[in-house]
This record gives structure tokens, C-alpha cells and sequence, in this order.
């Protein structure tokens, strides 16, 4: 099996299974009563969730699996969208080339019936040495039933067009193979800004998101210089809840910056923010 090792282990999240388990157990002790859970009662699309190391940005991780794991759906496949931080890439879209995806909890099986029915270009130097999927693996591990697979899929050009392509790639693909499927869009907010205006920055995305506007999410963070790193996975994700259900709904769940953990005036934002169809009693 061809296996992609982890490489932010020890770095972004603890390398020992048992200090893995125990700080997100910390992480979900602390958020525990912030949490909205009859959020989880509706039917879970997918959402935006940060990709910073644990102790910045796991507080608000938690909420949107902590909701994940409350809703007991069980899901075949999770599609994780992420930027490319790492290398430049000639194609627009690519899939991981491995087999499985391993970190300190074992490994997670690729989803390759998905990934060649989506016939984009395998790359692995995309994915070798990019965080932003990786971080997702042990939450997912700890938080969803065993017998889920993946599907890291790098955006290495976030265009609107890109967004709309994989949007309809994924849809189209799982007409056929008909899989419960959770779409992660992996993201981190405004870099490097004084708190105050990152989160009057990030409020333009922030409002098109909620209002499933694709083109408005890119037009605000290039008209603004909004350092929003995996924007073109959220478009994709937008896109995606509105081919396959009109009545969508994208709902905040928790945000918070660098700068509550250690005081700055220079902080990163994160945000999770949850995609669900309402269900009504």
C-alpha cells in the first residue's frame, strides 16, 4: 500500500497517540458548553474548519466535530479541500496519488474509486508535505465511526472557475456512486492583522459565505487583499450545498483568533462554520 506518512505530526498536533487523545479531549472540555448541538439534529453537508496547529485553532475545530460526531450519520467518504501552501502546481485541481493517509491514531483509507471517477490529475508532491489535510485526519479519526474513507483533493489555483468545476465534478460523481458523503473545506481567515480589523476583514467573506454568493467570496477577498489561504475550497464548498440542496444553510459556529491563546497584535482567524439542510419536526 502506498501510504503518505504524516509530516506535521509532533509540529501542529502532539505525535504521541495518548497526548493526541488527551489534548482534544482538553479541546472539547473547554469548548463543551459553547456548543450548539441541536445544530446536530439537521442534516450535515459539510463545512469550513481551520488548519492551524491544535493549540491555536483546535478550540474552534472542535465544534464543527464535535456536531459531526452528536449527528451519529454515518459517512463512506470525506472529501477535504485544501489550498496548496507548499509548492507551485501546473494543474488547477489535484488529488492525492497514495493509497492511505497515516498519522499516530493508524491509517485512513483513500477513497480511489471516488478519486478516478473525479479524473483529475493524482499528484503527490501536492500533498506530501501540505498541512492543511493532514490536521483534519486526527479529528476525524477521534470523532467519526470507523470504516469512513478520504479524499484529500488540492486546489492549486482558487479561481471561481475551479470552484464550480470540482462543485459539479463532486456532484456529478456521486450520482453514480451514491455515497454519504461530508465535504470539508479547510481554511484558515485573515494572517497577521491587529484582531480588530482581521475580523472586520474577514466579516466580507464571512456574509457571502452565509449567503452562498461563490463570486462574491472571491471578489471580496481580492478587492479587500483578504488572506482568507483556502478560499477557493470554501467556494467549492458553497457551491456544492447550493447544486444539491436550495435551502442550505451556513451557519457560524465559533471564531476566534492567535491571539487568545498568546496575547498579540498580529493574530491569525479561525473559523468553523457549519453547512447543514434544516430538518423540521
Amino acid at each position: 500500500m502506498n501510504t503518505r506518512k504524516a509530516w506535521v505530526a509532533g509540529r501542529f498536533y502532539p505525535e504521541q497517540p495518548d497526548r493526541l487523545i488527551d489534548m482534544v479531549r482538553h479541546l472539547l472540555k473547554k469548548e463543551s458548553k459553547l456548543i450548539d448541538y441541536s445544530l446536530g439534529k439537521h442534516q450535515i453537508l459539510g463545512g469550513i474548519v481551520p488548519h492551524a496547529g491544535y493549540m491555536y485553532s483546535g478550540y474552534e475545530a472542535v465544534h464543527l466535530y464535535e456536531l459531526i460526531r452528536y449527528s451519529e450519520i454515518d459517512f463512506d467518504t470525506i472529501l477535504i479541500l485544501h489550498p496548496n501552501h507548499t509548492i507551485s502546481m501546473g494543474e488547477d485541481l489535484s488529488v492525492t496519488a497514495s493509497d492511505a493517509w497515516e498519522t499516530p491514531l493508524g491509517k485512513l483509507e483513500v477513497d480511489l474509486e471516488f478519486a478516478k471517477l473525479l479524473n483529475l490529475p493524482m499528484n503527490r508532491l501536492a500533498h506530501q508535505n501540505e498541512h492543511s489535510a493532514e490536521v483534519q485526519l486526527p479529528f476525524l479519526q477521534l470523532f467519526l465511526r470507523q470504516g469512513f474513507k478520504i479524499l484529500p483533493i488540492c486546489m492549486n489555483h482558487q479561481t471561481v472557475n475551479c470552484a464550480l468545476k470540482l462543485a459539479g465534478l463532486i456532484v456529478k460523481t456521486n450520482q453514480i456512486l451514491k455515497r454519504n458523503l461530508l465535504v470539508l473545506a479547510s481554511s484558515d481567515f485573515s494572517h497577521y492583522l491587529a484582531p480588530d480589523l482581521a475580523y472586520r476583514q474577514d466579516q466580507h467573506v464571512v456574509k457571502a459565505i452565509c449567503e452562498f454568493d461563490t463570486e462574491q467570496i472571491f471578489n471580496k477577498v481580492k478587492r479587500h487583499g483578504i488572506s482568507v489561504c483556502g478560499f477557493g475550497p470554501i467556494m467549492t464548498l458553497v457551491a456544492y450545498s447550493r447544486m444539491l440542496h436550495k435551502d442550505a444553510i451556513a451557519k457560524v459556529l465559533r471564531r476566534g483568533n492567535s491571539g487568545d491563546r498568546k496575547a498579540s497584535d498580529s493574530v491569525v482567524d479561525y473559523l468553523s462554520i457549519l453547512f447543514y439542510r434544516p430538518k423540521f419536526a
